[in-house]
């Protein structure tokens, strides 16, 4: 049921080819989102530092990268799919702007019933089976909603995925701070910087993905918080091109003692290869550049890992 689109798979298949040829054996990813490539990481026994500052993020990372043994079994899927006196009461009304009634009540019990599950691990899985039912939801137009599946039964069928636990025997950990607070507190053989293009995180509110982050927290009363939180990050609310590199920059300043530089990003958006590079040898060496076109996938553009190292 869970499938990776040709796009995602397609950008994990270049991040991991250019990461395979590092030398590391931990890595920090500041901004890890879905945490796709971090849990592809475990495969190779690497140590997965990473961090998000959107708490939906987070507990999605705490079930792919922290998790190193637990699943979800029977006895927690009758505990997540029990009846209580407010079953039919929705708390988070703020699901209504995404769903149907019947749809926001069964999510808001769900999460509910994750409450009383007995380990934070175990609470992260259950919440990542839930973001995806969720999504599952949102992929229906009114046209064919009659082929969606019953959500109790969307849910078992996203554990299947959820449930493929990866042990590389490390203490892997995931944060939910800012950018600039995960980095100088994180000590890691390598920076995994997957840079968000500007405005992401102003785009991420205005859309329907928003509803994973008002789920998690129970409300939607978060925006102004959030954007605050990015304002020194790349995915904030950009007046200029200027005010980017600026914003950059700064960054970088606060990576120095991380060896080694893996820079991933879109060109133009906003700086094109050009204007990347000689902000980052401002700063170090740069080792090797790697690019992949998607232009056919992503529309016109190309995808750049620059490599940086400080010897």
């Amino acid at each position: 049921m869970l499938k990776i689109s040709q796009n995602n798979h397609s950008y994990i298949a270049f991040e991991a080819s250019v990461l395979a040829q590092q030398k590391f054996d931990s890595i920090a990813i500041p901004f890890s989102g879905m945490a796709k490539l971090d849990w592809y990481l475990k495969l190779w026994n690497k140590k997965i530092i990473d961090n998000d500052v959107c708490q939906w993020a987070w507990w999605v990372a705490k079930s792919r990268v922290e998790n190193n043994t637990e699943q979800l079994d029977d006895f927690d899927l009758q505990i997540l799919f029990s009846n209580n006196s407010s079953s039919e009461i929705l708390h988070n009304e703020s699901l209504l702007r995404w769903y149907s009634e019947p749809d926001a009540i069964w999510l808001d019990n769900l999460m509910c019933n994750i409450e009383k599950l007995g380990s934070e691990s175990r609470k992260a899985l259950a919440i990542f089976a839930g973001i995806l039912t969720g999504d599952y939801l949102l992929s229906f137009a009114k046209e064919t909603e009659f082929l969606k599946v019953s959500l109790p039964e969307i849910y078992i069928e996203m554990l299947k995925s959820v449930n493929q636990i990866i042990d590389n025997q490390s203490y892997n950990r995931s944060a939910n701070l800012t950018a600039t607070e995960f980095i100088v507190n994180t000590k890691a053989d390598l920076l995994y910087l997957n840079l968000p293009n500007p405005r992401s995180m102003i785009n991420f509110l205005n859309s329907p993905k928003c509803w994973r982050e008002a789920w998690v927290r129970g409300h939607f009363n978060f925006s102004d918080q959030l954007l605050n939180k990015v304002s020194d990050s790349p995915s904030a609310v950009i007046a200029s091109k200027e005010h980017y590199l600026q914003l950059f920059s700064q960054f970088l300043e606060k990576c120095v003692h991380i060896p080694i530089w893996a820079i991933a990003f879109l060109e133009d958006l906003p700086l094109s290869l050009a204007e990347m590079t000689y902000e980052i040898k401002k700063h170090r060496l740069i080792k090797t550049t790697y690019l992949k076109d998607f232009s056919e996938l992503i529309g016109e553009r190309k995808f750049y890992i620059i490599i940086s190292s400080v010897a």
